[in-house]
């Protein structure tokens, strides 16, 4: 079930907020990692679930096993970022996201990172595949960020 290697992003914006920066009034580092996952909820929204309705209707939660960011430049309060979200990898038990943050005013790449999350019960928290019908959502992957690029005229 691995995913082909990535060709696009999804995108989503996000807003910096002044609460979002430190003392020198740039973005705090682990800040990055909480506008992945706002871009990762986004992406199931988008699919026409939410992650509360994946532990619901599926009994799953997708905790996260792993964690990279590089840092390539600042961004400051009251920019937009472009956080772009793709699945790197896809087991029957793990999918591997790749990101990007890029300013929504120049393009410029403020941060590239990755994180794995595994499926697993949500009463036992013990490891499972993931049920048939996500398994059916995360392949709508692809075809929904051609589809959101080709809206926006986006080449990534």
């Amino acid at each position: 079930m691995t995913q082909p290697p990535v060709t696009g992003f999804y995108r989503t914006p996000v807003r910096v907020h002044w609460a979002d920066t430190d003392a020198a009034g740039i973005v705090w580092f682990g800040n990055y990692l909480r506008y992945f996952e706002e871009a990762e909820d986004d992406l199931f929204r988008a699919l026409g679930e939410t992650r509360l309705a994946l532990r619901r209707d599926h009994g799953i939660l997708m905790p996260r096993v792993d964690a990279t960011c590089r840092y390539r430049s600042p961004a400051r309060a009251e920019e937009v970022l472009s956080i772009g979200i793709a699945i790197k990898d896809l087991t029957s038990r793990r999918i591997a996201y790749q990101f990007e943050a890029r300013a929504c005013g120049d393009d410029r790449i403020v941060c590239e990172g990755e994180y794995r999350v595994a499926c697993v019960d949500a009463e036992t928290m013990k490891p499972r595949e993931f049920p048939e019908a996500v398994r059916a959502l995360l392949a709508r992957v692809p075809a929904l960020t051609a589809e959101r690029q080709s809206e926006r005229g986006a080449t990534g």
